[in-house]
């Protein structure tokens, strides 16, 4: 896992788009004010919403939720950064108690993101992380989420309805994950979620590097059910023990990364399933 930092230290700036001697007045380029690499090339539209921004509205939060800041992260040399704020039974708001999902203990987290390159909206996202075996997922829940097309502004309410929100999303994730706990898994559902998540045609013309990936998501499977049982909250665990070492490389909870789309694909279909059932 990378370095987490307890600031990020380099903000951006922009500067004029040059070509040769002409300057391109509909477009600015967006560079680290440390190293003066380039991160992206933008219209003059782009509102950017800078390291400091991120800083200012962290510190915000942790004064109204007391929530401890673990620290920054910066991904793609850069263009995109991440602040994780840690929820714990000391800094929960007023009657609300710890959640836990059968016996197993979870850590949830608060993330922060931001990207310089236009590729993310500036978010506010939640991970979890299963203690008994360090499995992890992040849900990017739309408490917040806005394009770099106008000036970014958070007020007391805003912020407040934010956090307000995070925690009912929160209680609501806990509440489905619960309930798969009673589900049992029918017969089929696993080759079922299994070619959703790696969908590839006949098996005879599949290239060996999807069968792969799909052998190895069976043998994570089979190794969380029997320990959770044949339910929903055991067939998820799966899947979460097959992306879990896959973000290791990379950012702990990273909304962006392949692993979280997988997690995601895979909540929305046991979702789906349970519902039907």
């Amino acid at each position: 896992m990378k370095e987490m930092k307890k600031t990020l230290d380099w903000d951006i700036e922009t500067i004029p788009v040059r070509v040769k001697e002409n300057v391109l007045t509909n477009w600015v380029a967006i560079s680290r004010n440390d190293t003066g690499a380039i991160l992206s090339v933008r219209s003059q539209k782009y509102k950017p919403f800078k390291n400091k921004d991120l800083h200012r509205l962290v510190e915000r939060i942790k004064s109204k939720t007391n929530y401890e800041l673990v620290g920054y992260q910066d991904f793609r040399k850069g263009r995109r950064v991440i602040a994780y704020l840690k929820l714990n039974s000391e800094n929960l708001p007023k009657g609300l108690s710890k959640l836990s999902i059968g016996k197993s203990e979870t850590n949830d987290f608060l993330l922060i993101g931001n990207a310089h390159d236009g590729s993310s909206a500036l978010f506010l996202a939640y991970t979890n992380v299963l203690l008994r075996c360090e499995n992890q997922f992040t849900l990017p829940m739309r408490l917040f989420g806005k394009e770099h097309r106008e000036s970014i502004h958070f007020t007391e309410d805003s912020i407040e309805k934010v956090i307000r929100d995070f925690h009912e999303e929160r209680e609501k994730i806990y509440e489905l994950m619960n309930g798969w706990r009673q589900q049992v898994v029918p017969e089929g559902l696993i080759d079922r979620l299994i070619c959703h998540l790696f969908p590839n045609g006949d098996f005879d013309k599949m290239p060996i590097e999807i069968r792969e990936k799909r052998a190895e998501l069976m043998r994570s499977i089979e190794l969380a059910t029997n320990e959770l049982g044949s339910n929903f909250w055991g067939l998820f665990n799966g899947v979460t023990h097959y992306t879990t070492p896959r973000s290791s490389g990379s950012l702990f909870g990273n909304p962006y990364s392949v692993s979280s789309r997988l997690n995601a694909k895979a909540i929305e279909f046991l979702t789906s399933e349970s519902h039907a059932a």
